[in-house]
């Protein structure tokens, strides 16, 4: 499976270059200009939500249509199509053709359904309405700490997405997994996997999978809750793994299978606050067998001021979880020795970095 995205080492000055830019940018324009592009936000989140469900992408795969033969084709109005497309392509979505038809380019080719680096799931996910009402609700979070969504909602995020809404539940599915493709192949080969790895709310298996495609001479437990792991024989099938993984349903604050030589985490510690992440962290510790490291793959929030869509995830998490956050590389020290754990490598990947973990 080819690598989606750069290395680390590109990435990264990339980020900060594009900062560079956008600093030079705020100091070259009136004050207002900033602040209004910034309020429009919104804008992009629901016009590329809505050109996702209706699948604009997918009629544009044959090659370009018109505004009006693709409102035909996705039940739409025509003028009001074209007008979505109009300020989508000027956002870098999109092309137009010289007779003024719509075609896909590079970004919108990923809100194909069928692309395998699809991130159609993602934009429906932010865009939708239960999403998007949970942000509603920021001011809720910012004076209490607390989570909006649970207001938004009436229900605690994660019992929303699986008991009480099974369409969000299965659409949040698959927008994790998309973005876990992002960089599965990376961490895949970037680190050397040995003996049974045992991924940790490893979801429908996406990452795992892709770790054993990497690393031959290894197994797999895929652990999750038993509504979750349900849906990943396909995945896992379709990686040619099936043999090769066991796969177990439970929750990881009651226990973890025990024995593996590695366990892997994949943004699930900055799911919960830092007296959980110890619970869950020092099960993972007395769990592994001699010469086990517990793998944390998380994002780190950066000391400069400069842009960083961690810092955007950190307010999802606030928004979401209440208890949820992204962590500076202190905090997450801080964190791990309070688990009896201590930082043996962290290894760069992509926009994230793997923590590997030892006994302290």
């Amino acid at each position: 499976m080819a690598t989606r995205v750069p290395p680390a080492w590109v990435i990264r000055p990339l980020l900060a270059a594009r900062n560079g830019v956008a600093k030079l940018h705020r100091g070259m324009v009136p004050p207002e200009v900033p602040l209004l592009e910034r309020s429009l936000g919104l804008v992009d989140t629901k016009a590329l939500a809505v050109a996702a469900e209706l699948g604009i992408a997918d009629h544009l795969a044959g090659g370009p249509r018109s505004a009006s033969d693709l409102a035909s084709a996705c039940s739409a109005d025509a003028d009001a199509l074209d007008r979505l497309l109009r300020f989508l392509t000027g956002r870098g979505v999109f092309r137009t053709t010289r007779d003024g038809s719509y075609r896909n380019n590079q970004s919108s080719e990923l809100l194909r359904s069928d692309h395998p680096g699809s991130m159609r799931a993602w934009v429906r996910f932010y865009g939708a309405d239960w999403h998007v009402a949970s942000w509603n609700r920021l001011d809720h979070s910012i004076q209490t700490g607390k989570a909006a969504a649970e207001v938004a909602l009436g229900h605690p995020f994660w019992e929303y997405l699986t008991e009480v809404d099974p369409d969000a539940g299965a659409l949040f599915d698959a927008a994790m997994a998309s973005t876990t493709a992002i960089q599965m192949d990376l961490v895949g080969r970037k680190y050397d996997f040995v003996g049974r790895v045992c991924d940790i709310g490893g979801g429908t298996g996406t990452l795992l999978a892709s770790v054993l495609q990497a690393n031959p001479g290894t197994t797999g437990v895929l652990f999750d809750l038993p509504t979750v792991v349900a849906k990943a024989p396909p995945v896992l099938e379709a990686a040619g793994v099936t043999d090769r993984v066991e796969i177990i349903g439970g929750s990881f604050f009651e226990s973890v299978p025990a024995g593996c030589d590695r366990y892997l985490m994949q943004a699930i510690v900055h799911d919960w606050d830092d007296d959980s992440c110890v619970q869950l962290l020092t099960k993972c510790r007395e769990a592994m067998g001699p010469g086990g490291r517990v793998l944390v793959l998380e994002a780190i929030v950066p000391e400069h001021d400069g842009d960083h869509f961690v810092k955007a995830v950190d307010l999802e998490m606030l928004v979401d979880t209440g208890a949820g956050r992204e962590r500076t590389r202190a905090q997450f020290d801080s964190l791990f020795a309070r688990a009896g754990l201590r930082v043996r490598t962290v290894v760069p990947i992509a926009v994230s970095s793997l923590f590997e973990l030892e006994p302290a």
